[in-house]
């Protein structure tokens, strides 16, 4: 494979902040530093809101990020927050990939990487693969089971085209890669038959360290990502209420934005929460700097989508020595990890009380948050640090590519 052309299809990447956009960028740069020409196929970056980034508003097409070749298709960001609008938008990026790929803008790879979600990205690399080349479909969310599964579509038709549609691209990539043997099982029930690989994310530990704080002050909890419907955001309401009352000295900040950010500031505001503050996501340097600030994390979830889908910022909030509390049922991927890292408490999804009671446990005992921080850092050096994931990983892309 050494030094034969890349394409990664993807409708997320930098400048992205979270979500998909900055593990795509990375995985793209580290084939890029194996000496492997890498060309992103992408979408203009917008996650998570529903407009372009400023300066790419215009179209800007090309552009070379950190050695990898950025090719931005012209795409269609739904402004409304549906099933139906997000198949439209990645529809949109089909019909725009294919029409660079019958100009020639973009030719056709022997190796070509895929990222679901976006199905129809999915579907895409597929065509942009040379006869006789290798097509590996990275899925990180299982599309129809978050749709069902949070309330976005019914149980009937299009849920079971949702799954129709899953299972006919992903049978036609040679290799299908997820995020835990959960995920690999969910795809199993819906009938892909490809092979399947875990990959779990990575961490780069050499550059996510714990920071101290410059300074002692109130104790803080953070919540740091996506404002979603997924996240379960609505938990951290309920659990801001409990605290104001319980421990009013505790410091509550939310980072992030998303579609729900207006929701939740108007939540705040209707139920009197002066123990919470908004704020905006740190650049990507600051990574560490911004997860060091919590002295304890919070990581909820819509019990509904949590066994399609795995929270990437677990990881490096381990990375950093910060224990958190998350919202997890019983054999669902995150309390798998909590089994086999020790390193968080997990509390059941939509109980306020059993939610404040683990934070509280936490936030009284320093002891027992530096011992669980301390489990989580060698956790991650262990399993989950970036030289080993992806050595793996490219070890098994030669493997299967020399077998063609």
């Amino acid at each position: 494979m050494a030094g034969d052309p890349v394409l990664f299809v993807t409708q997320y990447y930098r400048p992205e902040l979270i979500g998909s956009g900055p593990f795509c960028a990375d995985l793209a740069e580290w084939l890029a530093q194996d000496g492997r020409a890498v060309t992103a196929l992408t979408g203009r970056p917008h996650y998570p809101r529903a407009e372009v980034f400023p300066g790419y508003e215009a179209g800007r097409r090309r552009e070379t990020m950190n050695g990898v070749r950025v090719e931005r298709l012209g795409s269609w960001i739904p402004r409304r927050r549906s099933a139906a609008y997000r198949i439209l938008g990645e529809a949109a990026f089909l019909a725009h990939g294919l029409w660079a790929l019958a100009t020639r803008r973009v030719p056709r790879h022997g190796i070509v990487l895929s990222l679901c979600p976006s199905i129809l990205g999915v579907a895409l690399a597929g065509m942009a693969r040379r006869r006789a080349g290798l097509h590996i479909a990275i899925v990180h969310d299982i599309q129809s089971g978050l749709a069902q599964g949070l309330g976005m579509v019914g149980g009937g038709g299009l849920v079971k085209a949702m799954r129709w549609c899953e299972k006919t691209v992903l049978n036609r990539a040679d290799l299908v890669v997820v995020l835990s043997q959960g995920m690999a099982r969910q795809l199993r029930d819906i009938g892909v038959t490809t092979p399947i690989d875990v990959v779990p994310i990575w961490v780069d530990t050499v550059s996510v360290q714990p920071v101290e704080p410059a300074e002692d002050g109130p104790l803080k909890i953070l919540y740091s990502g996506n404002l979603g419907k997924k996240q379960g955001i609505g938990q951290l309401l309920d659990l801001a209420e409990e605290l104001q009352v319980l421990r009013p000295d505790i410091e509550i900040i939310l980072r992030g934005s998303g579609n729900q950010a207006d929701i939740l500031a108007g939540e705040i505001a209707a139920r009197g929460l002066k123990n919470v503050s908004l704020a905006e996501l740190l650049p990507p340097e600051r990574l560490a700097e911004g997860l060091s600030l919590g002295d304890i994390h919070l990581v909820p979830q819509d019990p509904e989508g949590a066994e399609f889908a795995v929270p990437s910022k677990v990881y490096n909030i381990m990375a950093v020595g910060r224990p958190f509390v998350t919202t997890a049922r019983p054999g669902s991927p995150l309390a798998e990890l909590e089994a086999s890292s020790g390193a968080f408490l997990c509390v059941p999804p939509n109980d306020r009380r059993a939610f404040a009671a683990a934070v509280l446990k936490l936030a009284d005992d320093r002891a027992l948050r530096d011992r669980l921080g301390a489990r989580g850092r060698s956790f991650v050096e262990r399993h989950f640090a970036k030289p080993r994931v992806l050595g793996a990983f490219m070890a098994r892309l030669d493997t299967l590519y020399a077998g063609r």
